[in-house]
């Protein structure tokens, strides 16, 4: 009778076991990006929020034009050169893909309203945050 009865345990194991696979398959993290972009994204979104202090204080007359030209311009290599590195980066995975494309469009942005402040365009601090607001949600997709 014994052996009839630890039979019937092993097999009532059998679906707590699956129970307990898929609950745990379930409950894994969903794929994270690259943090080597994640890592670019927070570069960018630095640069774009300088850039747009640095607007501001021009614009409010706390901040020399030769020195907001100057802050813009480094500004503008930065996200440059986030720009050149997440372009060389290649994607593990559709994760890594997708985020490297919002990357690439978030910095371009960015990028475009830093030329527009630049040139004191008066709608170029918007620009800067809507592209920053880009940035910043990226960032948080990344950790």
């Amino acid at each position: 009778m014994s052996a009839v009865r630890m039979r019937g345990r092993s097999w009532g194991a059998i679906p707590l076991a699956i129970a307990v696979v898929l609950a745990v398959s379930g409950c894994a993290p969903a794929p994270s990006p690259d943090p080597a972009l994640v890592s670019l994204a927070s570069d960018a979104l630095s640069a774009t929020r300088s850039a747009q202090l640095g607007t501001g204080q021009r614009d409010d007359g706390r901040m020399f034009p030769t020195t907001a030209h100057a802050l813009l311009t480094d500004m503008e290599e930065n996200i440059a050169d986030v720009t050149r590195e997440a372009g060389l980066h290649q994607p593990a995975d559709a994760t890594d893909a997708s985020y490297r494309a919002e990357l690439l469009k978030a910095s371009g942005d960015a990028l475009d309203a830093m030329h527009a402040a630049s040139a004191g365009d008066p709608g170029a601090e918007e620009a800067l945050k809507k592209a920053a607001d880009r940035l910043e949600a990226l960032q948080k997709q990344g950790g």
